[in-house]
């Protein structure tokens, strides 16, 4: 090598720099103290040897003839990396640019290689595609649909169990906007809940998980549970969400709690048929011993007449045990059931109960017509035990195929109406149950407004809306 100034010699064997010079017979013509120290030998050692497994492999070398033997090379320099295991621990990859050039005294063509370490920019770009293979996997792997998009809606990944659960190919849901997964009236005004929601920051479901209607592509709908979350990807915003089907989850808890009010009203008929007849013979033959004593003893006479009392209470005690486990036997009697209970609550309360009950659709089933008994019953319960309620109002309202519940109380409200209560969480059980939508509204001090929706298409819902005109409490 001619001598070189003294910065340029500072500037090669700088440390991090590793440099080298390769003839066009392979052989080495300098390396500085990077290479060497790297290679465990010394540099005056490495010179006049091979560079092929002195400081490159068969690959690289092959690279760099290549270059040599390439005249119109001068200004297209080669990028390779090589692996170094020679007297480290671990291996290093240095990041190598070979360029071409010709001696000034000889003409010949020579190699100068140029690199850094990169090893720490390979174990991460390593990490980083391991993790995303991981990721992939599991996203592949998964039993829950995975569904991201952007903020405009728009699809931009569907996972294999998203395309088994809706029936879309991958390619087919990819690029078309989210609500094609959601039956109406979702369908429609997915895209002002978006709007709303980039606007307000007030998310209705977005990091909240809760039971939702999904479409599927043939059209038939199906219940799933749905978690929504949000990223943020440098200016822009993007959506997962987890869809998991919970059809088979939903048909085992109707059949449970259908069994459970079969069983319920099971024990309603024997309360009545049997134990209530029993009471009822016991009473009759009271009474006639109580007539039969007052000509001989009119204290056990009084004493007999008291018994009877006793067993009429204790028959009316059964009677509206047995109708509490058995309110309905059929869908006609909702509107008189409703009535009652209402009449019931408001004279052993003492509060007062305004009830207005329109007959059930023919589409409705008793069990339908049950579980809306009970949810009034829960609501009225809750409104006279823990709301001190002095007032209630109690409407059911059929327009075609919906059915609207509302009871209303003027009671101490609850702060958080989605709370982990046991009465507010069986009540919306029970509306799901039967396909329907339990809305509950309330402020401390401002009563409860409980809400249960069922069936009907859709447009009904603004009409209900306009014309449930029921003064408030």
């Amino acid at each position: 090598m001619p001598k070189d100034p003294a910065w340029a010699k500072a500037m090669i064997h700088s440390t991090g720099l590793f440099a080298a010079v390769v003839d066009a017979a392979g052989q080495i013509l300098f390396v500085n103290k990077e290479v060497a120290s790297n290679c465990g030998r010394s540099a005056d050692a490495l010179v006049g040897q091979p560079a092929l497994d002195s400081i490159l492999s068969h690959e690289n070398a092959r690279l760099v003839m290549a270059l040599l033997a390439n005249r119109d090379a001068v200004h297209s320099p080669i990028h390779f990396e090589q692996v170094c295991c020679c007297n480290q621990q671990h291996p290093r990859i240095i990041a190598y640019v070979a360029t071409r050039h010709s001696q000034q005294d000889t003409g010949e063509a020579v190699a100068i290689l140029t690199g850094f370490d990169v090893t720490g920019r390979a174990q991460i770009t390593e990490a980083l595609r391991r993790s995303e293979a991981q990721i992939r996997a599991i996203v592949e792997t998964a039993v829950d649909a995975i569904i991201t998009m952007n903020d405009c809606g728009v699809i931009e990944s569907f996972n294999p169990a998203a395309e088994r659960i809706f029936g879309y190919a991958a390619a087919e849901a990819i690029g078309r906007n989210v609500n094609i997964l959601m039956p109406e009236p979702y369908h429609r005004e997915h895209h002002h809940y978006v709007e709303n929601y980039l606007r307000t920051g007030h998310a209705k479901i977005i990091g909240v998980g809760r039971e939702v209607t999904g479409l599927r592509k043939d059209g038939s709908t199906f219940p799933m549970y749905l978690a929504v979350g949000e990223q943020k990807i440098g200016d822009a915003r993007h959506f997962t969400g987890i869809v998991r089907d919970i059809t088979e989850r939903k048909r085992m808890e109707a059949e449970i709690l259908h069994i459970a009010e079969r069983e319920q009203r099971r024990i309603g008929q024997d309360l009545h048929d049997g134990l209530g007849q029993i009471l009822t013979g016991a009473a009759m033959v009271s009474k006639a011993i109580a007539q039969r004593l007052k000509k001989k003893s009119k204290v056990l006479a009084g004493e007999t007449e008291n018994l009877t009392t006793l067993l009429n209470d204790a028959i009316a005690q059964t009677r509206r045990l047995a109708r509490g486990l058995q309110p309905l036997d059929q869908v006609d009697e909702f509107p008189t059931a409703l009535q009652e209970l209402g009449y019931h609550v408001g004279s052993i309360a003492g509060i007062k109960c305004r009830i207005r009950a329109d007959a059930l659709p023919e589409s409705c089933s008793l069990l339908a017509a049950t579980h809306l008994y009970r949810i009034a019953q829960e609501a009225i319960n809750n409104a006279v035990r823990h709301g001190q309620a002095k007032n209630l109002e109690i409407s059911s309202k059929t327009l075609g195929s919906l059915v609207r519940l509302t009871i209303r109380d003027d009671g101490l409200g609850i702060a958080e109406p989605r709370g982990r209560g046991l009465g507010l969480r069986i009540m919306d059980y029970r509306a799901r149950v039967i396909g329907g939508h339990l809305d509950i509204r309330s402020s401390p001090g401002a009563g409860v407004t409980v809400v249960c929706s069922v069936g009907g298409p859709e447009p009904y819902l603004e009409n209900l809306n306009h014309a449930d005109h029921s003064p408030s409490i």
